[in-house]
């Protein structure tokens, strides 16, 4: 069950909200409870949580105070909640004056009134030291009648010393909280300061710190599975986490929007989620003063950590005023150090999905990269299943001629030219419901003109249903089309039984069926040869492949092996020109089966596999791990020579880094590129593994 959360601020939950919601940061929960459990009335355990923003620091503290608020071990307690934004402070006793606030709007109700209006008459009070002692004694006053101590939980501790300019304020607040233990300060800060990192400022020493780190996989997976009440897709968290740099307000973000897709249409509908959330991203951006908005900007179209004079260059700065803009934004928590030397540091985005928001509202060159990253993951990630090794077969049946009638043409009917639309863009449970009204009206007898238009619906709702994963409803639509026209002795419509016979085929593989999908795919291929060159040799090869698919399957690698150089064979001889992603399949398909017997495709395939994805300006499942299976065979220094020399190095830029970093270079490339070449090698150092695994064991037998 899906937890309530709010898009950008836990405070408007209730107690039972955020601890229903509470599902990560759980070690950083339980050390702040224990610090409070095991102190004495004498001690003060302060403490300050730093993380940026959103990384959790809000629910962390609301869910203290929750617990302090439940939990009769700590009755001795009274949360004081402050808002995320304490703007009207800029001075101690304002701050001492907020505190006293914040408690008259959340004490017992018989005692609310009278904070309330000791509250407004010291809001009249003008002499600073005297307001701040007028509410100390109204706090404590409230502390001796209720016989607790109050848990002051403060936000943004450093935007809030940035904004005081009295210098004294630091030291006057350390004595107050040093020498009077009915305070107990939790604070949180977007980044660390001067006033807690300087021996010589006030704040030095007095705080125990809480990092919060990025989430990593297995908290990303828990909070996934908290925020859309499903279970998440293994390893389809992974990637999530990487575009979001493991923040949890993002990835919450990602999850509510793709609770109820699939990886893959969520992944490559990414830039609706930054449609849907462009308010939340410029707001972010346009509370920025002006220069620092220049300088942000500045480091997002770098995209990667960087210097303060590339910075600069790019923002038309002098040095000294990007370093002091930066100072800014990293004490704001927008910006945090990452790399480099004391002299030379390096800086990026802590909100690595506001960098891809950017990357992909520009448009351009940097763009097109943040697609292909995007592309990688997506294929790194997804499965790789027998469905969406054999697509093509749906998007070349579509273009198919027989007897120089094309599908398209046969197409007259409005509903099917929306469903086609509507498939074409990924809407396939729509397109679906479409093609089910144009059957419906031919079988009712309602204005359909002819068997061609219910072929086609028929065909393209079938192959439709294998992509959604409906394999035995495909199966019964193309059983039903073969009994309808398998007697017609129109071509058209014979083409159409031939392809649904492959189509059946297809499914049946798919459901597992690998014996009766091999007699479908082989009646398939008999009707297309007997049809002559009224069918294009892509079907033909495809079905070919998918006969071989089939075979791998059930673990026959030496005839999947012959389908699939038969498969390359016809695209080779084929009289028409194919479409790169077809040789690309079939390239990915032969690669897996020499795997499995401990070959690899020689150079002249893996230079042929990436020309076909370069053309093709796009990866599919698979295609990853047939290049790591070549790199693995390999030296580093010639795979990194090949990658980087192919017209496809802009699709692969986390493989080529990867190999870098297996060199011993660091590869200047954006976070999420370095976060991918991790598992790329891991992937890597796998495959060698395993291959080293069969050496052994054919050398023992």
């Amino acid at each position: 069950m899906a937890v309530a959360v709010k898009k950008y601020n836990p405070g408007f939950l209730s107690d039972d909200e955020i601890i229903a919601s509470f599902c990560v940061r759980t070690a950083e929960f339980d050390s702040l409870v224990e610090s409070l459990r095991e102190s004495g009335t004498g001690s003060s355990p302060h403490s300050l949580v730093i993380g940026p923003r959103g990384s959790g620091k809000t629910h962390l503290l609301l869910r203290v105070a929750a617990e302090v608020r439940r939990d009769p071990a700590l009755t001795g307690l009274f949360p004081v909640t402050f808002a995320e934004e304490s703007y009207e402070v800029t001075t101690c006793g304002e701050f001492w004056l907020e505190c006293l606030g914040r408690l008259a709007d959340q004490a017992p109700g018989e005692v609310r009134e009278n904070l309330r209006r000791t509250y407004e008459e010291l809001r009249t009070v003008t002499d600073d030291q005297a307001l701040a002692d007028r509410c100390i004694g109204s706090l404590l006053d409230f502390a001796d009648r209720h016989k607790t101590r109050l848990l002051l939980l403060v936000e943004n501790l450093n935007m809030l010393f940035n904004d005081i300019n009295d210098p004294d304020v630091g030291w006057r607040l350390r004595q107050t909280l040093q020498t009077e233990p009915r305070f107990i300060l939790f604070g949180s800060a977007t980044s660390r300061f001067d006033e807690i990192d300087n021996p010589d400022h006030a704040l030095y020493d007095l705080f125990r710190i809480i990092t919060l780190h990025p989430l990593d996989t297995a908290q990303s997976e828990t909070l996934w599975e908290a925020v859309t009440g499903k279970p998440s897709a293994g390893q389809a968290v992974r990637p999530l986490e990487i575009l979001t740099g493991g923040n949890p307000r993002l990835l919450t973000i990602i999850a509510r929007f793709g609770a109820d897709r699939s990886f893959r249409d969520l992944m490559e509908n990414l830039l609706d989620l930054v449609d849907d959330h462009t308010e939340y991203f410029k707001s972010h951006l346009e509370a920025l003063p002006p220069q620092e908005r220049r300088v942000y900007l500045s480091l997002a179209r770098l995209w990667k950590p960087s210097t303060a004079r590339a910075i600069a260059d790019l923002a038309r700065l002098n040095t000294s005023t990007c370093s002091a803009q930066l100072k800014r934004l990293v004490s704001r928590g927008s910006v945090a150090i990452e790399g480099g030397t004391p002299r030379r540091r390096q800086y990026y985005l802590t909100e690595r999905l506001y960098n891809i928001y950017y990357l992909l509202r520009t448009r351009g060159r940097s763009a097109k990269l943040v697609n292909a990253l995007i592309d990688f993951a997506v294929c790194l990630y997804s499965p790789k299943d027998f469905v969406a090794a054999v697509a093509v077969f749906y998007e070349e049946s579509r273009d198919l001629e027989i007897n120089g009638r094309s599908v398209k043409e046969q197409i007259t009917n409005a509903v099917i030219h929306e469903a086609e639309a509507l498939g074409e863009l990924g809407h396939i449970h729509d397109a679906i419901s479409l093609y089910d009204q144009v059957i419906d009206r031919f079988v009712s007898g309602d204005g359909l003109q002819s068997d061609s238009h219910l072929a086609v619906a028929m065909l393209n709702k079938a192959m439709l249903l294998i992509t959604a994963e409906r394999e035995c409803d495909a199966i019964i639509i193309c059983s039903d089309l073969i009994e309808r026209f398998e007697s017609s002795t129109e071509e058209f419509l014979a083409g159409h039984v031939a392809m649904a016979f492959g189509c059946k085929g297809v499914a049946m593989a798919a459901a597992g069926s690998s014996d009766d999908a091999l007699s479908n795919l082989d009646e398939a291929l008999e009707r297309m040869h007997s049809m002559g060159e009224s069918i294009p040799t892509v079907l033909t090869a495809t079905l070919t492949q998918a006969k071989g698919l089939v075979c791998l399957g059930v673990n026959q690698t030496s005839e999947a092996l012959a389908f699939f150089e038969q498969t390359l064979l016809q695209y080779a001889q084929a009289d028409e020109p194919q479409r790169p992603s077809s040789i690309a399949s079939a390239l990915v398909c032969k690669s897996d089966a020499l795997y499995r017997i401990n070959r690899t495709v020689d150079e002249g395939h893996f230079l042929l596999l990436l020309n076909c994805l370069a053309t093709e300006g796009s990866l599919f499942p698979g295609s990853i791990e047939a290049l790591i299976r070549f790199i693995s065979t390999i030296e580093p220094t010639r795979a990194l020579e090949l990658l980087r020399a192919s017209p496809a190095a802009p699709l692969i830029a986390p493989l080529i880094a990867a190999v870098q970093q297996e060199l011993g270079e660091t590869p200047e490339v954006a976070k999420e590129v370095s976060a991918l070449a991790m598992d790329v090698l891991r992937l890597l150092d796998e495959v060698r593994a395993q291959q080293l695994q069969v050496v052994s064991q054919s050398t023992v037998a």
